[in-house]
């Protein structure tokens, strides 16, 4: 794990060209080029808060933990669409990107970097966005701005590991692309996202504690709508992402000098 990191940092420069390179793809052949990194979540965003504020979210309207609905939706979408993307783009990393993985004299971790760098930079864009948004709104909790930083540390540190674990899985497993979308889909439901937790029966939120996933949402919401830490939840949260980092760390250390041959 520590060659890893030491091997991302002596690249780091290598990891901002790859990063660059992906935005850059992203939006290839387009007119407005990486404008389209503000417009897109933008018209999403104004969507989704008259769609979900103004219509469907109107039941949660007042509830404690949720404020606005459309802020609450988006402190639960933007965490997770990154840690969702960042899953996807790494199972299919080698595979996607079999010539650099096999020619260039880069490590492979890399090329994981700077394809999440990339990932992030975007996702980072639309927080800002959302938050600058909620500040106009009048729902942003300045003093819970630090869990922020937690939150923005744990999905970096989570995603990482994960990452980790999925590039060389990937490469040895070309069906697993499939099951990692569908799963990502399926916790998508299983985490309250477009939900509020206390919207559930005893039993399943009862359960939903141990989804790693509420504690990291509940760092964004403390921020765009002022809802409250459960430390129960967070604790969840670290504690899965320091597994994800050192397990992803050591599967990857062993497995990733096979990836070139195998793909």
């Amino acid at each position: 794990m520590l060659k890893t990191a030491v091997n991302v940092w002596r690249w780091r420069r290598f990891v901002g060209a790859v990063a660059r390179r992906e935005l850059k793809a992203r939006y290839a052949g387009s007119t407005l080029g990486a404008a389209w990194t503000i417009l897109e979540p933008a018209v999403q965003f104004g969507l989704y808060l008259t769609v979900f504020s103004y219509f469907l979210g109107m039941r949660f309207e007042g509830n404690a933990t949720v404020g606005s609905f459309g802020f609450f939706l988006l402190g639960g979408m933007i965490p997770f669409g990154a840690f969702q993307e960042a899953a996807v783009r790494a199972v299919g990393l080698a595979r996607s990107q079999a010539g650099l993985v096999r020619h260039i004299n880069a490590p492979l971790e890399v090329l994981l970097a700077g394809s999440l760098v990339a990932i992030f930079a975007r996702h980072a864009v639309a927080l800002v966005l959302a938050t600058g948004l909620a500040a106009v709104w009048g729902t942003v909790a300045w003093a819970q701005l630090p869990w922020l930083v937690v939150g923005v540390v744990l999905l970096c540190a989570g995603a990482w590991g994960l990452a980790l674990f999925l590039v060389p899985a990937g490469a040895f497993l070309p069906d697993l692309n499939q099951v990692v979308g569908s799963a990502s889909t399926v916790m998508f439901f299983l985490t309250p996202v477009v939900y509020p937790l206390d919207q559930l029966p005893a039993g399943a939120a009862r359960w939903m504690a141990f989804n790693p996933l509420v504690g990291l949402l509940d760092t964004f919401r403390a921020v765009l709508v002022g809802s409250r830490i459960v430390p129960a939840h967070l604790a969840v949260t670290a504690v899965a992402a320091l597994v994800l980092v050192v397990a992803g760390g050591a599967v990857f250390e062993k497995r990733a000098a096979a990836v070139p041959d195998i793909v």
